[in-house]
């Protein structure tokens, strides 16, 4: 059958039906990004572009008012302008900040979390015991802050002595740091790292830094071996003694009390070997 010839007149209805819908189209989408644009353009000059609400959360020792600062963020700040990375790094500037997140909710609302290093103990200078971090960092208290309890410590004029024992603490399980109500650096010709540990229940620690927390670990066992009412200087120094307040008052300083504990005697001969 021979193939039906279609006139030009009959196909000129089909073409300008179809080049009417592909400029349809295209106008579609023209207007669809002029649209996007003007909503851009509005929104960028309207006060939804720019920071509004700001919530800090999970802070306890750097205050909001420091971490904002930190941040750099103003009720100018533009929303689409930020970088969660920068953000970021200013507030670990803080010396309280562990770790940050940023979060962003449309339209402007900012929320930072953060993780603070937790406090090990206090520091007592110029008059006061202020709290002290795991990093090092001493930082001030306010009327509204709750700290955690550990040890005071006192006369540490030195840097390094102090980092050690910032070191020995934060190896410390919580519940024997806890023990400890003050630690004074005692320094000994025969010994730069030498303090003495006064203890919540009444007794005192004479140890070295090298070894503290490494020994303290045993200490609930070794005052179980004491009689309750017993308070006195547990030697830590080399090998485990114990001598009691009575004793020294009666001025029996000859005799110190062997105090047996496995570990701690197993430990302190391997010391001695080396």
């Amino acid at each position: 059958m021979p193939n039906k010839v279609v006139s030009l007149e009959d196909r000129l209805p089909k073409l300008k039906e179809q080049r009417r819908k592909r400029a349809n189209r295209r106008l579609i989408i023209l207007l669809f990004f002029f649209f996007l644009f003007v909503c851009g353009f509005i929104y960028i000059q309207s006060p939804l572009s720019r920071v509004g609400e700001l919530t800090i959360d999970g802070n306890h020792f750097a205050s909001k008012e420091k971490i904002v600062k930190a941040s750099k963020l103003t009720n100018k700040s533009i929303v689409l302008n930020m970088k969660k990375s920068t953000l970021q790094h200013r507030i670990l500037q803080v010396p309280e900040v562990k770790k940050v997140k940023i979060d962003m909710k449309f339209p402007n609302h900012i929320i930072i979390k953060v993780e603070e290093y937790r406090q090990i103990g206090f520091l007592y200078i110029e008059g006061q015991a202020k709290p002290l971090l795991e990093n090092g960092h001493v930082t001030r208290i306010t009327s509204d802050m709750t700290t955690q309890p550990g040890p005071v410590l006192k006369s540490f004029d030195k840097d390094k002595p102090l980092q050690m024992t910032i070191k020995e603490l934060k190896a410390m399980p919580d519940e024997i740091r806890q023990l400890i109500s003050e630690i004074i650096y005692a320094p000994k010709n025969t010994d730069p790292y030498s303090i003495i540990a006064f203890m919540n229940d009444g007794n005192e620690v004479h140890a070295t830094l090298r070894t503290f927390a490494e020994k303290m670990v045993y200490y609930p066992d070794l005052v179980k071996q004491l009689q309750p009412e017993e308070k006195g200087i547990v030697d830590l120094e080399v090998g485990v003694f114990f001598k009691s307040y009575q004793s020294i008052k009666n001025g029996d300083t000859k005799n110190d009390e062997p105090v047996n504990d496995k570990h701690a005697t197993e430990e302190s001969g391997e010391e001695n070997e080396n």
